[in-house]
């Protein structure tokens, strides 16, 4: 019985040390307790956060390791879990015994062994979960604090592109944050944009590639600022996009600042475009991206041509391999360039330049390429190895066109005093002038490097389309002249005129577009011995005035009367510039009477000048005058101020109308002319009413539908005059939104018995009502004709039956007393 109790006590014992073993193995702290609170066993663990080894603390309480308030507590606790039987869970910190302090939680729960209550008590440590979750919290205000300060707006989307968040600094479009999720960023983008974004980030969401676009966005004051929005996709170990991160970054500043740039850049170009050297300039990577228009006229280069290495091609080939093999040097050196050699021209000869380049650097020391300027040393190097040569080159140049090569006026004369010693006296020659017409839009629509390429291919036609013993001259802009010598009849000289305007008229390919360079001809015959070249040349040129009055691809041959003609148009000329510096011009008024209420809406503004020495010049005669003589835009202003401060003096009801040259559009200031003058008159824009007549929307239409729009931002209404004498009268009233039509006088004369005239009127009037336009009609003299325009539904009308043009000084009074009173207004005409 003592051997069996003994090996009992000797497995218990066995089993007691396996359980120590065990606990003491467990990273946790645990403590056992019995029924009376005394510590059983406490495993390594507990011991090293308590700081007491195992001798020390079995047998011991609470109190004799605690302080009191800390025992009484733990002793509450076991004390209910030995009544209750329940496990209880408590958070606590204490002080490990290096003095750092820790969260921990404790498990109590009762524990029956050997017929005994204990208390076993576990502690989790859980500092670092704690610490984990702390860092979390942090991380995320920090993310928060970081989107609340960061300078751009950033923002984050879902994999089908739907916004979840966007920073606060999306207020400053002038939109809550809150209204940019889902889709609604969309608002703040302006109209113009949307879709090129909305396509851009459809791509990105559908390839995964990362998002890059630039847009305007609404700011809070009004206006948009342009920005650009980026973002990438963040995936998933698969690949699959979990969720977008971009950002909005303001680059108003930046695109303000390329703008400048590019404005700089053209400015760069229009000056070394202008200097007396070829100059070119290069990329980092040695391409040449630029060369002055002298580079292209001295080598006959394009542009295009000379882009890139192209411009090697123009180098004489004996010279190529040394020029390509130093300048490639240069570049690999980044250092400068000084070197002479041959450029090819267009006709096979060469010319000797000296070109030294510069290397670029960039703010920051990038190496951004070359800069350099060839200067032609033809002369000095053909004087250093041979002298009849270098004469000869300078008597080439004095006389043949840099640009086309062909000869100038100076070898024109020089060959027209040697034909006419080597000529039979009487030998019929002629004379012929061609100038293209309006070749300066050519310049303004297209550039001026493709006008001088125009101009060098026109030059090519007329070079090929005439006999080897004519001579070609350019003299000078886009005038050139044919002597022709033998001629059999003057129906020869009137033959080869319209040749010449056929062989010219033919379309040009310009930019993969046909482009028409109409031209006008005047030409002159005499004979050898009768006329110096001066002479023949002037009649020429009279002559070609009048081809050119007449219109496009005229050809008039000179008679001894219009040279009467032209001192007559000079003077003309001289007086009226006179007449604009001296303010010797005066405005009549013409008013224009309301069809239903009988008062005056406005009057129209008519220039009038009676120069003491010509006696009263229509302005049918004065106004081409001045417009050929470059006083337009002069006198279109004085006319303006004159109306806007005479209107002034008026009843502020009544309007004033003034007509505007066509060719005052190509003055890019006419909104701002207008504008100036309305501020200092203090005239209501309102009250403005400016006629244009339809080749306003002819000539330049996107330039000049441009400053309409800029005039009719002023208030002032717009109004087309002559209506129904052009081309495509109606289409204009597409192109543009006129306030009131004006039918010319022509289609009021014949009325009421002219049926094509009442056809028409009647067709107009309908479409101002349908359209919403006011209708007017001119030249009205009869009481038959208002009464057929009354009825026809005609708002206002115009002409001598209401009156006359008025002076300035008398237009009050007809106002007030001596308008004319007009039978009471028809019941209007209805027309299917």
């Amino acid at each position: 019985m003592e051997k069996t109790l003994s090996r009992s006590s000797q497995q218990f014992t066995d089993f007691e040390d396996t359980v120590r073993d065990l606990l003491n193995a467990v990273p946790q702290p645990i403590l056992v307790k019995d029924d009376r609170f005394r510590l059983r066993y406490v495993n390594s663990a507990a011991c090293l956060l308590i700081g007491k080894t195992n001798d020390e603390l079995i047998g011991s309480t609470d109190y004799d390791f605690r302080s009191k308030s800390e025992a009484d507590r733990i002793r509450e606790l076991d004390e209910q879990v030995l009544r209750t039987g329940q496990e209880i869970t408590e958070e606590q910190e204490v002080l490990v015994p290096e003095g750092v302090g820790s969260l921990v939680i404790h498990h109590r729960r009762v524990v029956l062994a050997t017929g005994q209550r204990l208390i076993m008590a576990s502690i989790l440590d859980t500092t670092a979960q704690r610490q984990a979750e702390a860092d979390r919290r942090e991380s995320q205000e920090q993310y928060r604090a970081l989107i609340q300060l960061h300078p751009q707006m950033p923002w984050t989307a879902d994999p089908s592109g739907k916004v979840l968040e966007i920073g606060p600094r999306w207020k400053a479009t002038g939109f809550d944050p809150a209204d940019a999720l889902g889709a609604g960023w969309a608002k703040a983008i302006h109209p113009a944009d949307l879709g090129n974004v909305e396509k851009e980030w459809s791509k990105s969401l559908q390839t995964g590639l990362p998002l890059d676009t630039e847009f305007r966005l609404a700011t809070q004051e009004g206006g948009y600022r342009w920005f650009r929005g980026r973002a990438a996709a963040r995936r998933a170990d698969d690949g699959t996009i979990l969720r977008w991160y971009g950002t909005v970054e303001d680059i108003d500043e930046e695109r303000k600042a390329l703008e400048a740039l590019k404005e700089s850049e053209a400015r760069f170009r229009a000056i070394a475009d202008d200097a007396p050297a070829m100059i070119w300039v290069t990329n980092a990577t040695g391409s040449n991206d630029y060369h002055s228009r002298l580079w292209q006229e001295t080598t006959g280069q394009t542009p295009e041509q000379a882009v890139g290495k192209g411009w090697l091609s123009a180098i004489h080939p004996d010279d190529r391999q040394k020029v390509e093999a130093a300048f490639s040097r240069a570049f690999d050196l980044r250092q400068p360039i000084r070197m002479e050699y041959r450029l090819l021209r267009p006709y096979g000869s060469s010319v000797w330049v000296l070109d030294a380049g510069q290397s670029r650097f960039a703010a920051d020391g990038k190496f951004v390429g070359f800069v350099g300027i060839a200067v032609d040393i033809t002369e000095r190097r053909n004087a250093q190895q041979q002298k009849l040569v270098a004469q000869k080159q300078v008597h080439h140049m004095a006389r043949h066109d840099a640009l086309t090569g062909l000869p100038n006026r100076r070898y024109l004369r020089e060959e027209f005093d040697l034909l006419c010693k080597a000529i039979a006296p009487g030998t019929k020659m002629a004379l012929l002038c061609l100038d293209l017409d309006d070749f300066r839009s050519i310049n303004d629509a297209h550039g001026r490097r493709a006008g001088d390429q125009l101009l060098s291919r026109v030059a090519d036609r007329l070079r090929n389309s005439l006999m080897q013993s004519d001579i070609l001259c350019r003299l000078g802009g886009d005038e050139f002249c044919v002597l022709r010598v033998g001629l059999n009849s003057t129906d020869e000289a009137s033959s080869l005129a319209r040749q010449l305007v056929a062989v010219v008229g033919y379309p040009f390919p310009l930019a993969g577009n046909p482009i028409e360079l109409p031209a006008s001809v005047g030409f002159t015959t005499g004979a050898a011995g009768d006329m110096a070249l001066d002479a023949l040349v002037q009649a020429a040129d009279v002559a070609l005035d009048y081809a050119k009055a007449r219109g496009r691809g005229a050809c008039v041959e000179y008679r001894p009367d219009m040279g009467l003609q032209v001192r007559k148009q000079q003077n003309l000329k001289t007086a009226l510039r006179r007449a604009v510096e001296n303010d010797e011009l005066e405005l009549h008024y013409q008013p224009l009477l309301n069809l239903l209420t009988g008062e005056i809406p406005a009057l129209e503004a008519l220039v009038r000048w009676s120069p003491r020495e010509l006696g009263p010049v229509s302005p049918a005669e004065f106004i081409p005058v001045a417009e050929e003589a470059g006083l337009i835009d002069v006198l279109g202003e004085w006319v303006l101020r004159r109306a806007c401060v005479d209107a002034r003096r008026w009843p502020a009801h009544i309007g004033v109308a003034v007509n505007l040259s066509p060719l005052q559009f190509r003055n890019p200031r006419l909104a701002a002319t207008v504008s100036d003058v309305l501020n200092a008159t203090g005239l209501d824009g309102a009250r403005l009413q400016l006629e244009i007549t339809e080749s306003v929307m002819l000539n330049d239409c996107d330039d000049n539908l441009q400053r309409l729009r800029e005039l009719r931002e002023l208030g002032a209404k717009i109004a087309i005059d002559d209506f129904g004498t052009g081309y495509s009268s109606l289409a204009y009233l597409r192109t543009f939104s006129f306030d009131k039509i004006k039918v010319d006088r022509s289609f009021i004369s014949d009325l009421p018995d002219g049926r094509e005239s009442l056809a028409i009127i009647r067709a107009v009037a309908a479409i101002g009502r349908s359209l919403g336009i006011t209708t007017t009609v001119e030249g009205v003299e009869k009481q038959s004709q208002l009464d057929v325009v009354r009825i026809e539904g005609f708002d206002e009308a115009q002409g001598y039956l209401i009156s006359r043009p008025l002076p300035a000084q008398k237009v009050l009074h007809f106002i007030k007393t001596n308008r004319k009173t007009f039978r009471a207004p028809s019941p209007r005409h209805t027309s299917q």
